[in-house]
């Protein structure tokens, strides 16, 4: 019979929202799941829109922005497709 050797208490943050960066909506859906973009962006010393090397802006867009952002792009990326693979 096996006994308890260690026990170690935690505390834990569990995300529960997170607005969009946009239009200020929630980008949590009915069962609690992320649905939209979500992306990292920084710069360096030669970026005209990020030139602080330090600067790091983590961007939350909720689905409705981000459909209505990529339906304005060229390239169709809400169109479900197979990948292709290059050998």
């Amino acid at each position: 019979m096996g006994r308890i050797t260690k026990i170690v208490q935690e505390d834990v943050q569990k995300v529960v929202d997170i607005t969009c960066d946009k239009c200020g909506r929630s980008c949590i859906g009915e069962c609690g799941n992320f649905c939209g973009i979500s992306f990292v962006v920084s710069g360096g010393y030669d970026s005209d829109i990020f030139p602080d090397d330090e600067t790091v802006a983590n961007i939350h867009i909720c689905e409705h922005c981000a459909h209505e952002w990529l339906s304005s792009w060229d390239k169709n990326y809400l169109q479900i497709g197979t990948v292709e693979v290059v050998k």
